[in-house]
């Protein structure tokens, strides 16, 4: 840190000789916004938006969260993370809708990973000390770059470089041991063409829950060339992390023993008042007597030592060069070519598991059968992913057209290996040499094309057409990490050979109307989009997956006032084979889900603001919601009153509600903001959460609600000392009145025997919790 400190200064003591600001930095902001264009809604598009300015997310870095815990400020989206915090494995869903339904881009260029189609928050510590701008389209929204949106989209762009020279440092710390360092810089106008600006930022924390301490960061470096009427750049972002998992959650119990079923266990906080409300499976075990009571201890290996933890260990680069120009009074462009290197891995800890699971058949000398032991387990990926991104815009004074061609490629290897065995001493017969238990590759081909339109009948309408046409190549061929017994001592790899090509045909057409303060929208959109390979993969008992489709209706209307502002938007997105969770997890944590023939989302979403004096602003939104199930089957285990297994039942549901879709989303603020004191009450509620399909009270979180308040004062300095300009002081105080909740969870039910039948079922839960009360104190310096 003190290197990149030294180093940034004597940067700008360099550049200040050197800077000038000869050039238009109208043009110049203009040729940036030419870059996003093509992914984000047009001015008075017929979509439900929301924005946030350099200044939202520059102010929420210093919270050392990552960026969904900022956007869950906006109407129906939800944000947790594994640890409680906030920080490291977070996740997020707008509508309902989870991460691989929600398209994410930078600069343009889609952030999610091809295969599981969803963006890691975690690989992205900081990014919004590097951002001037993000904007969320809620719904099918605009056509965009990447993965089919059935959430949302989340457009991020890239600060525009200083122009002076200019530095900021910034140091938090709170509860938890949890830390966050960072530094920007720029060096300013150097010989009136080139800027050279950089990043580097960190967290770290203990964590809420058990094992889930870890350390992940971002850098960042541009180098920008402008000419007068182009400008060429260059970024090179970076991610890396090592945090510890929880992706059980705080389970009820363990495999043979369900707290739930056996102890009447209900709720997170029901845990949390046994004392177990930090418990973690992925770094202890959990052993009952089967009297009610039970024990806690950590993971030993066979030697006596104790298990660190389970964590996830992932770099990550990002690669984009790109120009944008403009050709003539109406004409702009803008293309880019990226490259962005993957490569990590989980290790974990598996207490008493079958040999069965790793394909394996184990005996003592004497030849006797060894069902289980202990394992440690590696599982990984590295990938590449590439392509060019092409957008030329027209606008004059009626029409504003922009048209686009995305091209990506994407190749992966999926591997796996047993570091450790506990019994060492056994005879172990299995369909592989060495440690390596599976291999697999992957091809993705991502290829799409696009138009859209604004045109300006008069001052007060515009009409709206996009038209997207996508064709997607998905190849995996390999040994999955699943394994089918051949005889009574041999298994064998499940074999992947998936070759699928989908073609998606996406238009969308909208009206707005726009006088005097009022706006008022209709827009109808139709989208699909393919399976990801968890659908291939994971399956289960469910049928092959096939691609969704969806077809959304937007109808709203916002009023800006003097000093207040209003709005409402109605929806119904009606679903055609919609992927939807089941409440069940991938062994690593990965949410399943299968395909739901007929399903429709409804709703309202609200939203006001009112300043009755300059200095006091009083906010809120609302997210109102029918999610519903018209037509699937759910398959469910099915055992005798012994627990030999037994055919699957199967149970039809058409009038059911959609799993972890909670009807009610609030969110309150109290804004005081006068000189360089600001102050902020944000209160929020979260209502039901089903972590099923079958609406059962049972398997769901019930509603919370929880406070937090934000601190801060800026200090500008009349002299500068050293350089300085500007002193910031902040304090997050986050969940004040210690609200002890789990934001989202996994299930699992079976049939079994007379005791627990269809409609009272054998359960267990797995509990995500945040934190009760936590703080954390930021000073930053800015030269």
């Amino acid at each position: 840190m003190k290197k990149i400190v030294l180093f940034s200064a004597t940067l700008i003591s360099v550049a200040g000789a050197n800077a000038q600001t000869h050039l238009d930095t109208t043009k110049i902001h203009q040729l940036e916004d030419v870059v996003v264009k093509g992914v984000r809604a047009q001015e008075n598009a017929p979509f439900a938006m929301a924005d946030f300015k350099k200044s939202d997310l520059q102010n929420f870095s210093k919270s050392g969260k990552e960026l969904p815990f900022l956007f869950a400020n906006t109407p129906g989206i939800l944000a947790w993370s594994e640890n409680g915090l906030g920080i490291g494995t977070t996740y997020m869903r707008i509508r309902g809708a989870a991460g691989s339904r929600i398209n994410v881009t930078l600069d343009g260029v889609s952030l999610n990973s091809p295969e599981d189609q969803t963006v890691f928050w975690v690989n992205m510590n900081s990014y919004g000390s590097l951002l001037g701008s993000a904007q969320i389209l809620r719904g099918i929204g605009s056509s965009t770059n990447g993965d089919g949106a059935f959430g949302g989209t989340i457009s991020l762009a890239t600060a525009t470089p200083n122009f002076e020279p200019s530095a900021e440092v910034t140091g938090s710390f709170g509860s938890y041991n949890t830390y966050h360092a960072g530094v920007n810089f720029s060096t300013g106008l150097l010989w009136n063409h080139l800027i050279f600006d950089g990043a580097y930022h960190e967290t770290a924390t203990d964590g809420y829950l058990h094992g889930t301490s870890g350390r992940s960061g971002s850098y960042y470096g541009g180098l920008t060339y402008i000419g007068h009427n182009f400008q060429i750049k260059y970024k090179n972002i970076g991610n890396f992390e090592k945090t510890g998992q929880a992706w059980n959650g705080v389970t009820a119990g363990n495999d043979d023993y369900s707290m739930n079923s056996y102890m009447g266990i209900k709720t997170y906080e029901d845990m949390y008042n046994l004392g177990l409300g930090k418990f973690n499976s992925l770094y202890e075990s959990f052993t009952p007597d089967w009297e009610g009571g039970y024990t806690i201890s950590r993971y030993q290996l066979e030697d006596g030592t104790f298990w660190d933890k389970a964590t996830d260990n992932f770099y990550q680069n990002h690669n984009i060069l790109s120009v944008t120009w403009n050709s003539s009074t109406h004409w702009s462009h803008s293309a880019a070519l990226h490259y962005t290197y993957g490569h990590g891995y989980y290790k974990e800890f598996r207490s008493n598991n079958k040999f069965e699971k790793f394909g394996m058949y184990a005996t003592k000398d004497d030849n006797s059968f060894v069902k289980k032991s202990d394992f440690i387990r590696r599982k990984g990926m590295t990938q590449h992913t590439y392509g060019i991104v092409y957008n030329a815009n027209y606008k004059d004074k009626n029409w504003d057209i922009v048209g686009g061609v995305n091209l990506q490629q994407f190749r992966a290897n999926h591997f796996g290996y047993i570091d450790y065995i506990k019994d060492s001493n056994l005879n172990i017969q299995k369909p592989y040499s060495g440690n390596k238990y599976y291999n697999s590759d992957a091809h993705k081909y991502d290829y799409s094309v696009f138009a859209k339109a604004n045109y300006h009948i008069n001052s007060m309408w515009d009409i709206f057409a996009d038209l997207q046409y996508r064709h997607i190549d998905y190849k995996t061929n390999g040994l999955n990490d699943k394994f089918y017994k051949v005889n009574s001592n041999t298994y064998k790899n499940q074999e992947l050979n998936i070759d699928k090509k989908y073609d998606f045909f996406n238009p969308k057409a909208g009206i707005s109307f726009h006088q005097n303060g009022h706006k008022a929208y209709f827009s109808i959109a139709y989208a699909g989009r393919e399976p990801e390979r968890n659908n291939f993969t994971d399956n289960g008992s469910y049928p092959a997956p096939k691609p969704e489709h969806m077809l959304d209706f937007e109808l709203g209307y916002q009023f800006s006032g003097n000093n207040w502002n209003a709005g409402a938007n109605l929806y119904y997105m009606n679903y055609d084979n919609q992927f939807v969770q089941t409440g069940a997890k991938s062994d690593i944590g990965e949410n399943l889900t299968t395909n739901i023939k007929k399903s429709y989302r409804i709703g309202i979403e609200l939203s006001a603001d009112w300043s009755p004096v300059k200095w006091f602003t009083i906010a809120g939104n609302a997210a109102l919601s029918q999610n519903k199930i018209k037509d699937f089957d759910e398959v469910v285990e099915t055992y005798d009153e012994n627990w030999v297994e037994q055919p699957s039942t199967t149970i039809h549901y058409d009038n059911s509600t959609l799993s972890f879709s909670p009807s009610t989303i609030l969110n309150g603020f109290l804004n005081f903001h006068y000189q360089g004191i600001s102050a902020v009450w944000h209160t929020n509620f979260v209502s039901r959460q089903y972590m099923d399909n079958s609406e059962n009270k049972d398997r769901s979180l019930p509603s919370y609600s929880q406070t937090n308040i934000n601190l801060k004062y800026t200090h500008h300095m009349s002299k500068h000392i050293m350089g300085m300009k500007e002193v910031v002081f902040g304090i997050d105080l986050n969940n004040i009145f210690n609200r002890h909740y789990a934001a989202s969870g996994w299930a699992y039910s079976a049939i079994v025997g007379k005791d627990y039948p269809a409609d009272n079922r054998y359960y267990q839960l797995g509990y995500v919790p945040m934190a009760g009360f936590n703080m954390m104190g930021n000073i930053t310096l800015r030269f």
